[in-house]
C-alpha cells in the first residue's frame, strides 16, 4: 500500500518497494489492494520481493513503516539514509479490511509529511 500510496502522492518521484522478510512475486492481498484503491491508488499489479542490498544501493532514502524495521536496516545499510514512517505504521497483515483501510490512511498521512 505504502508503494502505491507513495506513487500516487508523488508521481514525479522514483520508488521501489521491497521488504525485509518478503516472499517474492507474491500480490498484495485483497484487502490491500481495496484499500489502496478507495484511496485512489491501484496496486493490483503490485509483486512482492526482498530488500537486496543492490537495491538498497540505489535508493537515496530506505523509508520503513515499522520502528523494528528501521532499526533492522539501520544495521544492515548503516550508509543509508532510513526514515520511520510516521511514529510507525503498523502490518494489518491477516487482519480484516477496516484494519488495512486504517492503516492505508495512516500511511497517506505519514507519506504527506515526507520531503521529496
Amino acid at each position: 500500500m505504502a508503494a502505491g500510496l507513495f506513487a500516487l502522492l508523488y508521481p514525479e518521484a522514483e520508488s521501489e518497494s521491497a521488504g525485509l522478510l518478503a516472499a517474492e512475486g507474491l500480490p498484495a492481498s485483497e484487502h490491500a489492494v481495496t484499500a489502496a484503491a478507495e484511496l485512489g491508488a491501484d496496486i493490483s499489479a503490485h509483486r512482492s520481493r526482498r530488500l537486496t542490498p543492490q537495491i538498497a544501493e540505489r535508493a537515496d532514502v530506505i523509508v520503513a513503516l515499522g520502528a523494528y524495521h528501521a532499526q533492522v536496516l539501520l544495521q544492515c545499510f548503516p550508509q543509508k539514509k532510513i526514515i520511520l514512517l510516521g511514529n510507525g505504521i503498523d502490518d494489518p497483515y491477516g487482519e480484516d479490511l477496516e484494519a488495512y483501510r486504517e492503516c492505508a490512511l495512516q500511511i497517506a498521512d505519514a507519506l504527506r509529511g515526507l520531503e521529496v
